[in-house]
């Protein structure tokens, strides 16, 4: 998948673990599921999808030698640095931006790392399903099905499913104008 990116959030504030995660060591640099950091587990769970050079990494600027620690053979160029603590949404638009300025209309797979996932392989071929959705001019999300509502995730409504080679505006090649 050479024209895809992929965008591990790595952010946080070491509030939530409290006393493991810490505002020096926030979440993303501790080893919670397994001998490796969640960044390094993220960053391993994507490159045998993507080559090392298509993943970036956003993270408090205060973070970047915690970055490299954690992910020597992650380039220099492709750490984000956040700079200011804002959430989820400020730091994928940051990232939005920044690779739009790069790499533009190429679609962006975002994996915050804090995320414990088995089944690899069932998830690259999620990860291969939504990039085809995005590249018909949809937004994709994965995620689980909720089992109660949470406001601090929003709400996403499900719809029916969407035939395969069927984007936002209809069947490819249908414009606009064309008649249904």
């Amino acid at each position: 998948m050479p024209d895809v990116k992929a965008v591990l959030l790595a952010g946080g504030r070491g509030e939530r673990l409290w006393p493991l995660s810490t505002p020096e060591l926030p979440k993303a640099f501790l080893s919670l599921t397994g001998p490796d950091s969640l960044l390094r587990q993220a960053f391993q769970r994507i490159v045998p999808w993507l080559p090392a050079d298509a993943v970036y990494v956003v993270a408090a600027r205060e973070h970047g030698d915690l970055v490299r620690q954690h992910l020597p053979e992650l380039p220099p160029a492709n750490l984000i640095p956040e700079p200011a603590a804002r959430n989820t949404g400020p730091a994928l638009g940051l990232a939005s931006l920044w690779l739009e300025a790069l790499y533009p209309a190429t679609p962006l797979v975002v994996l915050p790392v804090d995320h414990w996932i088995g089944g690899e392989r069932r998830f690259r071929a999620a990860l291969e399903a939504a990039v085809a959705g995005a590249r018909q001019g949809w937004v994709v999300t994965l995620g689980l099905r909720p089992t109660r509502p949470e406001t601090g995730y929003g709400y996403i409504e499900v719809g029916e499913p969407i035939p395969p080679g069927t984007g936002p505006d209809g069947p490819p090649g249908r414009g606009p104008d064309d008649p249904p």
